[in-house]
Formats: C-alpha cells, structure tokens, sequence
C-alpha cells in the first residue's frame, strides 16, 4: 500500500471520530445550556417571589401600624407625596409580579395570574384605605378591616407559600437535571475520547513506523542539500512515494544549482524595480490628493470669500445707518415732548404710533444686520486658506475645556437652561499633535448641538425628562477617538447625508448659520487627516465620533 493511501484511511478515521466527538460535545452543551437556561429562570422566579413577599409583608406592616394609630391621627389625612410614596411602592409589586409571570414556566403561569388578580383587589383595598386615612376615619378602618385584612392573609399565608413551594420545586427538578445531563454528557464525551485516543495511537504508530526509515534518509539528504551542497543526491529505494520522490529531489537539485545564481539576481532587480514603482506610486497618490483638495478649497473659499466681502459693505451701510436713526427718532421725540401743550392730542397720539412703528422697524434692521453680520464672519472663517501649526496639546484637557464651555455658554443665555455634562476620559492618550484653536472649534460646535438637542428635547417632554450630554475619548493605538453623545431628539437618515454641507440647518430661523458642522468637518479630515462621522436613532439619542491620527 502506498503512503497516500494508508495516511487517507488513517485521517478519515480520525476525522470520523473528531466529527463523532464533536457531534456529542455540541448535543450534551445544547442540553446543558438548557438545563442551565431552566435552573436560571427557576432561581429568578424564587428571588421574585421572595422579594415579592418581603414588599408585602413590609407594606402589610406599614398599613397596620397606620391603623393603629388612626384615632390619634389629625384629620388632614396623608399628604401627596406620601401617597405618590405609597402608590409607587404598590407600582413596584406590580413589576416584580409582571417579571415573575415572564419567568414562569406555561404550568405555573395559571397561578400566578391569579396572585396577580389577588393583588390588584388588596393594592384597590390599600390606596383606599390610604386616601381616606386622616380624612373618614370610619371609612379608612372598615376597609382595611373588610376587605384589605382578609386580602393580605390570603396572599401571604396561602398564596406566597403556595408560590414558594412551586418554585422550590421548580429549582429542585431543574438542578437534578442540570447534573443528570452534565454526568451523561461528560461520560459519553469521555468514552468516545479514549476510543479517539486509542485508535490514534495505534494508526499513528502503524504509519510511522513504515515512515521513520524512508523520512529520515530523505531528512538526511534534504539537510544537506539545503545547506548548500547541491551536488549531494538522496539515495533512497522502493516504489512507494519516497523513493520517486527522492528521485524527483535528485533531478531538481541539479536543475536548482544552474538557476540559483541566475534567480538570485532576477530576484534582487525584481526587488529594486518594485520598491521603485511602489515609491512612485505612493507619489502621484499623493500628489493627486492634494491637488484634489487644494482645488476644492481654493474654489469653494474664494467664492465664499468674494460674496462675504461684497455683502460686507453694504451690511455695514444697513447696520450702520439703523443705528443712526435710531438716535434721530430720539432727537425727533424730544423736540415733539418740547411741542405737546401746541397740538392736539389726536396729532400726538398718531405721530407716537408713527414713532414707535418706526423704532420697532429700526430695532428689526438691527437685529437681523448684526445676524447678517455674524454669518458673513463665519462665511469668511470658512473660507480662509491655511491651517495652523500642529502642536502637542493635552487633547482630554481641550475636550473637557470646550464640552463646560459650551454648557456655561448656553446656561449664561438662558438661566433656565440645564443639562447633565458625563465625562470619561482615557488617561493614556496622553498629548498628541493637533491645531488647538481649529479643533477647539469643533468640539464647541458639537457640544452646542449636543446641548441644544437635550434641551429642546427637555421643554418638550417637561420634568419626566432628564437631558443628558456626554464625552468620551479612547486611545485606539495608532489613533484616538472622540464621542460627544446627546440623548435628545436625534438626526433622521435624511438629514445625515447634509449634515456637514455648508448653510445647511435644522434649528429654527435665527438660531443657526449651517456653517459650523461644515467648518468643523474640514478641520478634522482636511486639516487633520481624521473622520468625522455620526450616529442617530431618530427620538432617541445623536453621537458625534471624530477619529485622528496621533501622527497627522
């Protein structure tokens, strides 16, 4: 028998019996996952019910010591937030007993609906008695001498107890058949292992014996040979596979001698003119690249930079004479206050109206010229040319810094404003090479979204609300990570894709250019070499994640 085919029925044997193995290795971990699914449902079911009964035994201690001293109680009754206390420890039991019903096998379930039904009749009975405690006396006592008292020992003499044995039993069944299936499991796994093992071993030892001799001449020869000496030939007999291939050894050795010398140049020119093309390449790659981007910005700045400058001026006219008229309508009501006693009232009366008509006209074109104003300067930060120099900068410190600015920016505009700021920072970033004016800008920008998103979100939903922003960095080796997290109303997949366009906004008219997301997207990737990207779920939360290269 050749050596091909005694080692393809020695592997399709093993094979079989890895395959054989590894059949029974993945039934006995599907039972056992399921036992031990069991044994965890069944333990939380018991934990359930055993915080269940102590919920009640200290709201049944809790009511009865009320009713004890309900003659001496002042009318007057429980206060809201006693009640609200109150019903929101009812409110709890309620839970737990909806998590009990979700643990419960499809046999139990029938008795713990009827606990449940029980319990929503004594929680009926308990606020009653509650509501009315301090206010009807009479009213509070009989029902929790009627119907509250009969309830509450019914669920804790007779239906608790029943509950805890099911359970116990439960645990019980489940435990004897988490170790029955792992004894079984572990036997059949370790038969079939020593089955494995053994017949391993003795076609292991069968083949290699008939192997050892013909390898270890072969293994002689090749050392040889691969030290160098290539005139050296493999003397092996037979007609199995190492013999021809000794033969086969022999033929190429002498073929290998005449093109070593030739195949260690080819391989050395071949290396040369490789590392070359690569270089170059990595050149034009480059070069286009940049030409790319320097002709993207200087296209889009000059034109942002002529249209600013041409609005400008006659901005500055608008602003500059609103202000001056301002002054004038000034002037006019003092000389008209000076002419009052020779008009009549009527005149007065309309050329007030005309005067206010007219400072209210005036105080528009002021308002809406100063917001002009601050878009054209926005237009023309975004539209310079050059960046500044990268400098090592504590990169936790200027998120920090930037994340507080932008929160005691918008609470200094609105007192009402409040957010919670959560921070969590990797110490081992450590400094890194960044522009820290440019990235600063960043950082402001997207917390001010972050914040603004939060807040919005909170004078909708009101107090049950509670807006949340935070920031995170980590250190990912070669680069780091920033994550400005808001849990407010969240960025639609239709809005995602214009995000970082320039002017575009989704806040209302007056409280956004649209330029700041554009800005900050060129400092990260064009200025930085980074990315910037973000992730929303509509209604629930937005996450800005800038990435940068620690070597920009």
């Amino acid at each position: 028998m050749t050596i091909r085919r005694r080692l393809a029925f020695a592997f399709s044997l093993i094979i079989f019996l890895f395959a054989a193995n590894l059949m029974i290795y993945y039934w006995g971990n599907l039972r056992r996952q399921g036992s031990v699914e069991a044994l965890r449902r069944a333990v939380s079911s018991q934990a359930s019910i055993s915080a269940i009964n102590q919920d009640l035994n200290d709201i049944q201690k809790q009511v009865t010591l009320l009713s004890q001293v309900a003659t001496e109680t002042a009318a007057g009754g429980a206060n809201a937030v006693e009640v609200s206390q109150f019903n929101r420890q009812l409110q709890e039991v309620e839970s737990k007993i909806e998590q009990l019903h979700d643990l419960a096998e499809p046999e139990t379930r029938a008795n713990i609906e009827s606990f449940s039904e029980a319990f929503q009749k004594l929680s009926g009975s308990w606020r009653v008695f509650y509501q009315n405690f301090g206010v009807d006396q009479a009213k509070a006592i009989t029902e929790l001498a009627v119907r509250a008292e009969p309830l509450s020992q019914d669920l804790l003499k007779v239906r608790v107890p029943q509950l805890q044995k099911d359970q116990n039993a439960r645990v019980d069944a489940a435990s004897a058949n988490f170790y029955k299936v792992s004894q079984l499991t572990g036997r059949i796994t370790l038969i079939i292992f020593i089955l494995s093992a053994a017949i391993a071993i003795g076609v292991a030892a069968v083949v290699s014996g008939q192997l050892t001799r013909g390898l270890s001449n072969l293994k002689r020869g090749t050392e040889s040979i691969g030290s160098g000496e290539l005139e050296r030939r493999i003397d092996i007999k037979g007609n199995d596979e190492l013999s021809v291939l000794a033969a086969a050894f022999n033929d190429m050795t002498g073929k290998l001698a005449e093109a070593r010398d030739q195949l260690t140049q080819a391989n050395a020119l071949e290396k040369r003119k490789s590392q070359e093309l690569e270089k170059a390449l990595d050149q034009l790659r480059n070069a286009q690249d940049q030409l790319v981007v320097q002709q993207k910005l200087a296209s889009l700045g000059s034109l942002t930079a002529g249209i600013a400058h041409e609005i400008k001026n006659p901005l500055n006219f608008v602003t500059n004479f609103a202000e001056v008229s301002t002054g004038l309508v000034a002037e006019l009501r003092e000389c008209l206050d000076g002419q009052r006693a020779r008009l009549e009232p009527a005149v007065i009366a309309d050329i007030d109206d005309i005067l206010n008509g007219l400072v209210q006209n005036v105080t528009k074109i002021q308002e809406h010229g100063k917001r002009a104003d601050g878009i054209v300067r926005n237009m023309l930060m975004h539209s310079r040319g050059q960046a500044g120099d990268l400098q090592p900068s504590n990169l936790n410190s200027l998120v920090s810094e930037y994340v507080k600015l932008a929160y005691h920016g918008m609470r200094a505009q609105n007192q009402n404003f409040n957010v919670g700021i959560q921070e969590s920072y990797d110490p081992s970033i450590g400094s890194i090479r960044v522009v820290a004016h440019d990235l600063s800008r960043v950082l402001l920008n997207i917390a001010n979204n972050a914040c603004y998103s939060a807040y919005e979100k909170k004078k909708r939903l009101g107090d049950g609300f509670a807006p949340m922003v935070s920031a995170k960095t980590q250190n990912l080796g070669s680069s780091v990570e920033i994550r400005i997290h808001d849990n407010g109303d969240g960025i639609p997949d239709a809005v995602k894709k214009r995000i970082f366009e320039p002017f575009f906004t989704t806040k209302p008219t007056g409280s956004g250019t649209g330029l700041g997301l554009s800005m900050s997207y060129d400092i990260v990737v064009q200025q930085h070499k980074g990315t910037i990207r973000v992730e929303s779920e509509p209604g629930q939360f937005a996450e800005f994640i800038i990435t940068l290269p620690k070597n920009a």
